[in-house]
Parts: C-alpha cells; structure tokens; sequence
C-alpha cells in the first residue's frame, strides 16, 4: 500500500538540523538532583519566569493575545488537552495543541487543527529565533536562554503566527513557575494534583498545589478535576484570593479516560459559555474519542500478542493504568516492560504495576539530559517488592524483543515507567520518519516516494 505524503527527507533533514541545534542548548540536568528548600524553590521560579519574560520581549513577545486554555495537573493534563483541543476543531475554531514531552518528534509540539507542523517551519522557526539566542548569550552569558526557554518561545511564535481561534496549552510541571505561565489565558484547568516532581514542586500536596494553582488569573475560571483534599483546599484559597471563578469536574471513577472526559466536557462548556458558542455536541463526542500516543495505546502488531504503551511515571498515574489493566482481559498473562528516569523514584511506578505481572523486564528510556534509572538498579528495587524481572536489559528495543519472546501467545506486553521509553520504542511501529513526513502519529506504512 502507499500513500501519498507531504514531506520530503530534505525537509525532515531540516527539521531535525534545526531540532539539533536546540538540544544543543541543553545544560546539565533536567531537574534538582536535590530538594531544595521551598523559599530558595520560589526565588529561584520568580527569576525564572522573569527571565523567560525579558527573552520573549526580545522576540516581541509572542505571547501577547494569544487564546490561551492553559492546562495544568499532576496526571491528565495532555490527554485533556487533546480532547479540549479536538472539540474545538470539531466545532470549526483553528484549534492549536501543545504538548510535552514529545515521544518521537519535538513536531509533536505544534499541533494546528490535528496536525503536526511541517519540518520546514521548524526550520523557519529556529532560523527566527537563533540570533536572539546568541544576542542574549552575548550580553551576558549566565542569562543566555534554556532549552526549555527556547522551545516556549518557538510555541507561542508558531501558533501566533498560524492566527489560532484558540492554543490549548499543556503546562510542563507544576503551573507558578512553569516557563508556559508567561500567557494571560482565556481559561485555566488543573487536572489533578498528586506527588511528582517532588524536588522542584515541594514535598506535600499542599506543595504542589500551590504551584499547580499558579495558573490562575482574575476573572479568568479554572476547571478542576476531583483533588485530594489538602490540594482543593489550597486551589479553592487561591481562586478567591485572585478572583478566578472555580467550576470543579471532579469524579471519583478510577478509569483516569473517563474522568479526562469529564473534565474536557467541562472545559468546553466554559468555553460555549464565554464565547465559543458553536461548540455543541459533537463537539463533546469528538473529545471522548481523542487519546495522545502512548496513553494506554495498543499497537498495531501482527502477532496473537497484544502490545500497549503507556507514559505513566508517577504513583497516580501507575494506579490508574493498573487499574485498567487489571479491568481489562485479567486473566490473560502480562509481561512489564518498565524504565523510568533517574529523578523519578522506580518504586512509585513499580509498586503499582508489578502486582498486575507474569513477569517484568527492566530496562532504560534514552533521552537526552534526563539519565535514566540503571536497569539493575531498578531491578533490585523491585525484587525488594516482591517479584524478580525476567531479565535486565538496558537497551529499550532489546527489552521489547525480550517480552515477546517470554509472552505466551493472547498475553500482553505492557510498557510503562517513562513517556520517553514509550516514545523509544513507539516508532518500531510508527517510524518517526513517517510521522514528519505525513504529519501525524499515526501514519500509513510503506509510503511511497511520490509527494505533494
């Protein structure tokens, strides 16, 4: 079968030329490698946002008037994203979507009425920004922008430029301090609030709470999904403090799809409310049927084995997949292949997740700036808890061939511990070259040379 596509390999050669230069700004590691006490966590963000704000004014600020729905949460927030954004398009707005991490191409940040950006205005993008990059980094080298700077910038340009009717606009971790809270949204939400990111965000719910809450703005409502008590309290104090109007979609169903729905369905009908008027049942129906990659997704094999990947990295988001997992065919063997990344503690995806398995293999997502958990490392961790891996294997495509070859024919392999490790082995099946070149994360295989 063949397809027709878009992309040529000159422009994907483009497109990840300008992708290399950014990661080439990347600096030591990711997060804390230590907890920071939270009065130098706060000083330390309040800098933080008004560096990003100095870097955007160099740009001309790019985020000024852009329709903003900003989603925050500890688990959820970029498949309710992709929901809100879908029942947008559904309804007939240009509808932007940006989502982080990517799992396979940082395109995966531009999404514009369902589809990916094309290599080449990446290409454009970085050519736009690099001399302002250099220009900062001239003028004073301890100020010269992140990586993670960078790519905010590079979002909120590409969709100002594209004249979104709205920009649904995952947060990366936390809210107050995240390099997104630079917008004026049209709309808030924060999902959830659970431990994660402990060394940056705080080591208790109220903790994290309190940043999460750092989305919202006067007379702008948030949508909040079911929170643990500790945390609402928090959420509700910040909302009347700042005058943000509070809609809660909360639900105490474990199925994490379901309860993203709700809180979606939520979000839009704020949005009909204030303005979006064309937004209307369809518009609902699409948001209940939309899921991102590697968010319980099955792939697509040829084998009596079923294969899922799932990103899910903390203890919240392990429950939850367990819980679907158990829900789902329970009596049929499952293998784990599991590997998470050095600043996440194995045991809060372990835990979860391994009472569910036949067996489990350890092995280690590679990404850049983030090592990951030694295998053996983790292995012994969950020897601690009960059941010893099948085998240890660093290498992540290695662990998959592994799981196969251990699963009984009608079992599943189920991957999970890091939205990286999904996104490694993610192009086995969908190759990351055809997802830029037809512009979509699922892409028809066995494309042919003939382009448009």
């Amino acid at each position: 079968m063949s397809t027709r596509v878009e992309v040529t390999d000159a422009e994907v050669s483009a497109g990840q030329a300008a992708a290399h230069y950014v990661n080439g700004l990347i600096r030591g590691p990711a997060g804390p490698t230590e907890p920071r006490l939270p009065s130098e966590q706060r000083d330390r963000g309040y800098k933080r946002i008004e560096r990003m704000r100095r870097f955007l004014e160099r740009l001309a600020s790019p985020q000024d008037g852009l329709p903003v729905v900003l989603v925050a949460g500890t688990s959820g927030k970029g498949s309710v994203a992709a929901k809100i954004a879908a029942g947008l398009k559904q309804a007939g707005y240009r509808t932007g979507l940006h989502v982080t991490p990517y799992l396979q191409t940082p395109l995966e940040k531009f999404w514009l009425d369902g589809r990916l950006a094309r290599p080449a205005e990446l290409a454009e993008l970085v050519a736009w920004i690099r001399p302002a990059v250099e220009d900062a980094g001239r003028a004073d080298s301890e100020q010269s922008p992140t990586y993670g700077m960078v790519w905010v910038a590079l979002t909120l340009e590409y969709f100002r430029r594209a004249h979104v009717d709205a920009l649904v606009l995952e947060v990366g971790a936390g809210g107050r301090f995240d390099l997104t809270n630079v917008v004026t949204p049209m709309l808030s939400v924060i999902t959830s609030v659970g431990l994660d990111h402990e060394k940056s965000l705080g080591p208790s719910l109220a903790d994290i709470a309190w940043h999460k809450a750092g989305v919202l703005r006067p007379d702008v409502p948030v949508v909040i999904g079911h929170l643990p008590d500790p945390a609402y309290l928090i959420v509700v104090d910040e909302a009347r403090r700042v005058g943000s109007p509070i809609t809660s979609a909360g639900t105490s169903l474990t199925d994490f799809r379901c309860v993203n729905t709700c809180i979606a369905r939520a979000a839009l009908n704020k949005l009909a409310e204030r303005g979006h008027s064309r937004v209307m049942g369809s518009a609902y129906d699409t948001a209940r049927n939309v899921a991102l990659p590697a968010r319980y997704e099955r792939m697509p094999t040829d084998t009596r084995i079923e294969v899922i990947l799932d990103g899910a990295h903390n203890p919240d988001k392990a429950a939850a997949l367990a819980a679907v997992a158990r829900q789902e065919r329970p009596t049929k063997p499952l293998v784990l292949v599991i590997g998470t990344v050095r600043y996440r503690p194995p045991d809060g995806v372990l835990g979860p997740l391994l009472p569910i398995a036949h067996a489990w293999i350890a092995t280690e997502p590679q990404v850049m700036g983030k090592p990951p958990t030694p295998a053996a490392e983790a292995a012994i961790v969950g020897g601690n808890l009960g059941l010893p891996p099948a085998a240890v294997e660093p290498n992540p495509g290695k662990a998959m061939d592994m799981a196969l070859a251990i699963c009984p024919p009608g079992g599943r392999v189920l991957v999970a511990g890091s939205i990286y490790l999904a996104g490694n082995l993610r192009s086995r099946w969908y190759p990351t070259v055809d997802v830029e070149r037809q512009r979509t994360m699922w892409p028809l295989r066995h494309t042919s040379d003939e382009y448009v």
